[in-house]
């Protein structure tokens, strides 16, 4: 299967999940979204139970993998914070169909009960590695080490989550090029809130 094929897709059936529920999506209306037989998407995936999972895991894996492989690098942890912020921002808006499926299976809000030992295991992934950059920030030099680094770990993959989604954009009045956010952001973690 070509990886264009794939993610295709994926990106139909997310939205497709995203907008009608588990249970009120089929594979008929999956595969005529694709201009393709019901036969054809059944070689590329056996039911709506692997497509789904797929939603979820196929992407959640690029996302950490790439985090992972991030956080091995050299590069100052600001340079590190910036590509995070750039790859979160970029994940909802790129792909909103997917981002709208995790935010619903996330908050519970979504009609089929999810394997959350499955998510738990990517979370808990994306935690490690981002606990990895917090920390080669600290052993640097780069950030304070008067705090524990779960502590600002959290605090700072809070500030990112809620502040790249498009919906929080939104909702909070957000209208700022990529650059601008992710800038403003970098400027807020330097800095603080306090003024200088």
């Amino acid at each position: 299967m070509s990886e264009t094929t794939h993610d295709k897709i994926l990106e139909v059936a997310a939205k497709t999940f995203a907008e009608k529920g588990y249970n009120g999506t089929c594979m008929r209306e999956i595969a005529e979204a694709l201009d393709i037989t019901k036969a054809a998407l059944y070689y590329h995936f056996p039911g709506k139970e692997e497509i789904f999972s797929a939603c979820l895991t196929h992407t959640l894996g690029q996302l950490v993998n790439g985090l992972e492989a991030l956080a091995k690098t050299d590069s100052s942890v600001w340079e590190k914070l910036r590509i995070l912020i750039e790859g979160m921002c970029n994940f909802s808006t790129n792909s909103p169909q997917t981002f709208m499926l995790f935010k619903k299976v996330v908050s519970q809000s979504f009609d089929k009960e999810i394997d959350m030992k499955m998510l738990h295991s990517y979370f808990t992934r994306q935690q490690k590695a981002t606990m990895l950059i917090i920390a080669s920030g600290i052993e640097k030099g780069e950030l304070r080490d008067d705090m524990p680094v779960n502590l600002i770990t959290s605090a700072i993959v809070g500030m990112i989550h809620h502040t790249s989604g498009p919906q929080m954009r939104i909702m909070a009045g957000i209208d700022l090029t990529l650059e601008e956010h992710t800038e403003n952001l970098i400027t807020l973690l330097q800095g603080g809130f306090a003024k200088q």
